[in-house]
């Protein structure tokens, strides 16, 4: 019994699935390989995790080892300066020199001071016994290092070595040039060792190659097996001083790592190896198993469920046609009626109905006349009521019987029928009601239809007005914020203006800016701008009353008008307020977002109002503000409208000494630094007023960038500084190069090239100076195009004030620049300190390690040009050598010969310090 069911079971089971069982396998199949496929990927990418982790552990270990080492290097530089500034100094002192040395960089086992090779000192002092009176040159271990450091004239590392004392470490050769009279020659060197297993317990490694499990208080991506072999010299490879040789033939990851006199090859792989299986494959075998169950198991059961709906389908469809042929003999029946004739029987409430009523009823005639709970049954149920208490009420008062009721058809369909009958008594004495029925469902849907015409008309004209009042809203109200706009202020304004008296002893108005709006603009979209303002506005209406007007009259701009003006110390008060509140971090989809406010106030009192000009001065005063740093309340003051017109007249005198070509170049000379002959200017702007004289840059640079006429200038400072070198040359002075300040705005200009290509400049002839600032490694297209076509057509590119701003190795890689301008601010300090001497230096190295020339500027004593040459700077320029000139005198100053009295001069000199550049000072 038990089988013959399970038997049973089975064969519906296998009917039930039949029809989607090749669909089950197919899909089974797709899983399946796709599941293989996503196997093997996941191998492959836990291979190069793996592989991207090692290299990430590899960087790190190279960084560290390069970190240590240089860091020593730099504190062997500053012992060799020591010497090179006193090459002659006593044992004691060049003793407490090393001894310093020593304890600062605990990496060092051995320092020691070899002039013309031969080493006269060494510490610490029990190294001295071993050490004093070898020469470099004389053995081969040392030879080739000491003259490479003497040729390139940079620091050597050789090694590893082994030391008298047991043990090892790696030599470091610096050479030390010291100043002599007017030239350079080389003293000597200073050599440290560091020893080896210092390093590598600084750089975290083991003696074994293999890396710490905690490296800074954090764990290792992954274990290590390292090896770090020389390979300085490419046909003599070196065995590998730390780990195995062998590790170099197991498919290592390589990372060379460039050192002074010679580079490492660092090489790792993973402890484990690299054939190992990822943590998750056994998961992602069940999860494939698990997937193939998932799809095999829905399209069996789909399958079986859309066969069972096609044999129902089937089923309801032959139902359908005999209701369907049904319905068709009813419609003719109740086409073919009008009106139907029925009677009750009041003692029996028997109903007689003839054969169109039961047509009207949806009824089939024939056999018994229906009762009234027949009646009830195809009466619409709301409607069975009322027509029973009309048949009653006629009754009883002896009156007309009128009725009319829904009757609800077989097919759902509602008709209605209205009936009209009297009372009368029959000839056996018993009181009938007799009456006819009718179909007046036409007229009654057109009736609905009627009335429906009439509640559409009623409810356009109720939108057109509600559009009318919309209309007239939206004309004055900002749709974003719900604030008014600039014609509800205009309007506002224009009342106050007319028609305030003395119930309005006077206004305020605070002219409102968002600040730093247009960086959340532009980096979180305008969605979250959209909601930074919706928030703003927020804030302005719930910090004044109900009845004073903000309004949204711009971008970012809002105004609030204040009926009554309040003293000044509430004003300030609410506008403090306002400050705080907008101050508060937005959160927005999870990015909190800052802005801050700056306010303009503007107050008017009495019975005479401009409003429309305390707009004006709210405007200044908000200017002001945003002038004076931003996030503050400004009120507007006399004094302001007096700056303001002043402003304004020197706005259009700027315009006016432009049309008459008031604005000329001054030359401050460049001079070289090994030789003091003169190796350029630097062409600086100048305004020669009519009124005030000469005048600089700080007086109208400011006001020249808001009229947005810097490139005009740059233009003009450009043109007539060629016409001064041709002059000059045609005197007998040959001036090697100009140097031109370039604004960013002139440097955003797309036809820059066109005007540079027709003025003939010859190559090396003019170098444009581009302020640090200016953000060079985010230019935009046309920057980078300028830049790139200024170059081509010759003309030297120079970055001004370096040191001081936001430019990256990778711009001056990116730009390629000719020199770099090291700034006043940096060469100002460089005669007593060490730090400054040592960034200075950093400078001009990096610069030659690009092949880029240094310029320092603000040269203020010939003690500075001295220190500055040491370093090792290309050219100088500053008030030690001359004052930025006019073009005659310039002239004259090149004609007496500069660089003879500078040579002669007291190295002490000082002349007052320049002001601050501005712009092209």
């Amino acid at each position: 019994m038990i089988i013959a069911v399970l038997r049973h079971h089975v064969r519906t089971i296998a009917r039930f699935a039949r029809p989607s069982l090749v669909p089950a396998v197919i899909a089974a199949a797709v899983v399946a390989a796709g599941g293989h496929i996503y196997e093997r990927q996941n191998r492959e990418n836990f291979r190069n995790e793996l592989k991207s982790k090692v290299e990430n552990e590899l960087n790190l270990i190279a960084s560290r080892l390069k970190a240590e080492i240089n860091e020593n290097i730099a504190a062997l530089t500053g012992f060799a300066d020591g010497v090179a500034m006193r090459p002659d100094m006593a044992p004691e002192d060049l003793g407490e020199l090393a001894a310093r040395l020593l304890r600062q960089n605990p990496l060092m086992i051995r320092v020691s001071a070899a002039k013309n090779g031969i080493v006269g000192s060494a510490f610490p002092q029990d190294s001295q016994q071993w050490f004093a009176g070898t020469d470099f040159r004389k053995f081969r271990s040392t030879r080739s290092a000491v003259e490479r450091a003497a040729w390139t004239a940079r620091p050597v590392m050789v090694g590893p070595v082994r030391l008298p004392s047991g043990r090892s470490g790696f030599e470091l050769f610096l050479p030390v040039f010291p100043k002599a009279a007017d030239r350079v020659k080389p003293w000597g060197f200073v050599e440290a060792v560091l020893d080896d297993k210092a390093l590598y317990r600084a750089a975290h490694l083991q003696k074994e190659g293999r890396v710490l499990p905690q490296i800074s208080g954090e764990r290792s991506q992954v274990d290590l097996r390292l090896a770090i072999r020389d390979i300085s010299v490419s046909d003599n490879v070196q065995d590998a001083f730390l780990g195995e040789d062998e590790l170099f033939r197991s498919a290592p990851v390589i990372r060379r790592l460039h050192l002074p006199g010679g580079t490492w090859e660092l090489a790792a792989v993973p402890a484990g190896g690299w054939v190992q299986e990822p943590e998750n494959a056994d998961d992602i075998r069940l999860a494939i198993v698990a997937a193939v169950a998932v799809v095999v198991i829905p399209i069996l059961l789909t399958g079986g469920l859309v066969n069972e709906r096609q044999r129902n389908i089937a089923q309801l469809k032959a139902r359908e046609s005999e209701v369907m042929a049904l319905s068709h003999r009813l419609n003719l029946a109740l086409e073919a009626s009008k009106i139907g004739i029925w009677e009750i029987d009041l003692q029996t409430q028997e109903r007689r109905w003839d054969d169109q009523m039961f047509h009207l009823h949806g009824l089939v005639p024939g056999g018994r006349d229906p009762s009234y709970e027949d009646w009830r049954s195809i009466v619409h149920p709301d409607d069975i009521g009322p027509a029973s208490m009309a048949l009653f009420r006629s009754l009883d008062e002896g009156l007309e019987y009128r009725s009319q009721y829904r009757v609800v058809l077989p097919d759902g369909g509602i008709r209605h029928i209205r009936n009209v009958g009297s009372g009368h008594e029959g000839a056996d004495g018993r009181a009938n009601i007799t009456g006819i029925s009718w179909d007046v469902t036409d007229d009654v849907l057109m009736t609905e239809q009627l009335k429906a015409a009439k509640a559409m008309a009623d409810l356009r004209n109720a939108e057109l007005a509600d559009a009318k009042d919309r209309i007239e809203h939206n004309a004055l109200h900002d749709p974003l914020t719900g604030l008014g706009n600039r014609r509800m202020l205009d309007k506002a304004l224009e009342w106050l203006s007319s028609e305030a008296d003395d119930r309005l002893p006077g206004i305020a108005l605070l002219h409102i800016d968002l600040d730093r709006f247009k960086q959340i603009n532009d980096t979180l979209g305008h969605a979250a701008g959209d909601a930074m303002l919706v928030h703003a506005s927020r804030i302005l209406r719930s910090s004044v009353a109900a009845d004073d007007i903000v309004a949204r009259i711009g971008g970012d701009e809002f105004v609030v008008v204040i009926a009554g003006a309040p003293d000044d110390a509430a004003l300030a008060a609410l506008c403090e307020r306002i400050i705080a509140e907008m101050r508060q971090p937005v959160d927005y989809n999870g990015f909190p977002c800052r802005f801050g406010v700056s306010i303009g106030i503007a107050v008017a009192r009495g019975a005479t109002i401009d409003a429309r000009k305390l707009l004006v001065n709210a405007d200044i005063a908000l200017y002001r503000a945003k002038e004076s740093g931003r996030n503050r309340h400004q009120f507007f003051t006399e004094t302001l409208e007096a700056e303001v017109v002043t402003t304004k007249r020197m706005a259009d005198e700027i315009l006016e000494g432009i049309e008459r070509d008031e604005f000329v170049p001054w030359y401050q000379p460049q001079f070289d630094a090994s030789t003091l002959a003169l190796a350029g200017v630097e062409a600086l702007i100048r305004w020669q007023h009519p009124r005030d004289g000469i005048l600089p840059p700080d007086r109208f640079l400011r006001i020249a960038e808001e009229l947005n006429v810097t490139a005009v200038l740059d233009r003009m400072v450009l043109e007539k500084s060629l016409a001064d070198q041709m002059r000059w040359a045609a005197a007998g002075l040959r001036v090697p190069k100009i140097s031109v300040n370039v604004s960013a705005k002139r440097l955003q200009d797309k036809d820059l090239l066109a005007t540079l290509e027709g003025l003939s400049i010859a190559p090396g002839q003019i170098a444009f100076e581009l302020v640090e600032s200016i953000f060079l490694d985010e230019s935009d297209e046309v920057v980078t195009t300028n830049i790139e076509g200024i170059k081509k057509l010759g003309i030297d590119i120079e970055i001004d004030d370096f040191g001081t701003g936001h430019t990256s190795i990778i711009s001056l890689l990116k730009i390629k620049p000719k020199r770099l301008k090291i700034d006043r601010q940096l060469v100002a300090p460089v005669i007593g300190a060490r730090m400054e001497q040592a960034l200075v230096r950093s400078i001009i190295d990096i610069g030659r390690s690009l092949g880029i020339e240094t310029v320092a500027e603000g040269v203020e004593t010939m003690a500075h040009a001295e220190m500055l040459g040491i370093l090792g700077c290309d050219l100088l320029q500053g008030y030690a050598f001359s004052r930025p000139l006019s073009s005659d005198k310039f002239l004259a100053f090149a004609r007496a010969g500069p660089a003879d009295g500078l040579l002669r001069a007291d190295p002490r000199r000082q002349i007052s310090p320049p002001p601050r550049k501005v712009f092209s000072p």
